[in-house]
């Protein structure tokens, strides 16, 4: 009796220890997943913003040109300009965190709460992958 209860024991600390292994993959994948999420996401984001900066940068250029020859001195143009650039500036100091804070949780909380819509569209991939080497 003394030997199956020591055994009964020793058993179930060896589950114990698979379990807890197996829960530290499990969290260990997870955090992959969340991180690999996060860079793309984050490196969509720089691109966006760089290629935004670009067209704003035209724009300013064009439009401060636009208003320069109409007032008769470019200079002018560009002054107008960066000086709505400053009431922005100034606006987006003021009102800029309560917009912004929103949008912002909401898409971190899609990227850590997207674990299903991942595996399916990595297997959606997967699919398309195989049906293209066909």
């Amino acid at each position: 009796m003394k030997n199956s209860i020591g055994n009964h024991f020793e058993n179930l600390t060896q589950d114990t220890k698979e379990a807890i292994n197996h829960t530290v993959d499990y969290y260990k994948l997870d955090l992959f997943k969340k991180t690999a999420l996060s860079l793309i996401s984050g490196g969509q984001f720089v691109i966006k913003i760089g290629i935004l900066i670009l067209i704003l940068f035209f724009i300013s250029l064009g439009l401060s040109f636009l208003i320069g020859n109409h007032l008769g001195s470019v200079s002018y143009g560009f002054f107008i300009v960066g000086g709505a650039y400053i009431v922005l500036l100034i606006i987006i100091s003021l009102f800029g965190k309560k917009l912004l804070e929103k949008p912002i949780l909401k898409f971190l909380n899609k990227i850590l709460n997207s674990g299903d819509k991942l595996e399916e569209e990595i297997k959606k991939e997967l699919s398309q992958t195989e049906s293209s080497d066909l």
